[in-house]
Formats: structure tokens, sequence, C-alpha cells
């Protein structure tokens, strides 16, 4: 069904241990094969200066313009604070059914590095689900169980549950 197609990955001042790791992740969690993109982003692209945070959806909204024609999701790792609208930040943000998606590591940060990259695995797995056209999931132990804190990241699993996996599609 998705042969030959692949979930791109980005990491824009994101340390190289971390995007390996998380493309292992992809492959693991999602059976997709990944691919690394060098794009860059423009410095103050959706910052806020009153806020000292970036907007997500501009953030997506510029990463929505990159194509590869092998491309079946595309994945930026960021180290911004980010925010939405009505929010006072955000672990990630994506297109619902669509192929792009950003994930902040910026307050998954933990002095553990086992921890820290676990949330961050957590928060990608949940974005790219997203993208998949998965919604949140009231099973806690779910990855697509919405997290509004740090400790909803660590209480959840970084898999999905029989009923969120059913709705993936299979490589």
């Amino acid at each position: 069904m998705q042969e030959g197609k692949f979930i791109y990955l980005a990491g824009f001042g994101v340390e190289k241990r971390l995007i390996l790791a998380t493309a292992k992740n992809i492959r693991e969690v999602f059976g997709f094969g990944v691919r690394f993109s060098h794009i860059t982003l423009p410095p103050r692209l959706g910052y806020n200066p009153q806020r000292g945070q970036y907007k997500g959806d501009t953030l997506l909204e510029v990463l929505s313009k990159v194509y590869y024609p092998d491309m079946l999701k595309f994945l930026a790792l960021l180290p911004f604070d980010l925010y939405e609208e009505g929010l006072n930040f955000i672990f990630g943000l994506a297109q619902l059914g669509g192929r792009y998606a950003v994930v902040s590591t910026y307050r998954l940060k933990s002095e553990d590095e086992r921890l820290f990259f676990e949330r961050v695995f957590k928060e990608v797995n949940h974005e790219l689900g997203h993208t998949f056209g998965l919604m949140h999931c009231k099973n806690k132990k779910c990855v697509m169980n919405f997290s509004n804190s740090l400790q909803d990241v660590d209480a959840k699993s970084r898999f999905f549950c029989e009923f969120c996996s059913k709705i993936l599609p299979k490589p």
C-alpha cells in the first residue's frame, strides 16, 4: 500500500544522536523507512518576542512546502519553545490526516538522557499518529493520550493501544 514511501525527518539545532535514535524509534513503531532532510528554516520564522516562543502553526505552514516524491510524512524536531493561540505551550503539532508534523524538544528535557529521548519518542509517535488520522485516545497508556504536562508524557507508553494500532496503515 505505502511501498517505496518514507517518513522524512529533519532536525534543526537538535543533537545528531537524538535524530538517529528518533529515526530508529520511527522504524520500530511505524515500520516505515526513514530518510533525513537537510532543509533549513529562517532563524526567526514564527518567533513571538513578547512570548519568547515560536508559533507552531507558522512553522508547520512553512514546512508543508517541503516535498519529496517518495515522502509519506515529514517530521521536524526543533529545540524551540512552541505555542498556539490560547495555549501556554505545545509539545508538538501535526496536520490531522496530513503529511507534516513538528515536535519541540524544549520542554521535554531531563538530565536523564534516556528519559529525555523516551519523551521525544512519545511526542514524535503522537504527532505522527495525528498525521495518520488518529485523534486523542482516552486510554491513559496509549501514546495518543493527550499530554498537558511532563507527568502526562511520562505516564503513557510510546506505543499505540490496540484500538489505535488497528487504524494505522501498514508499510
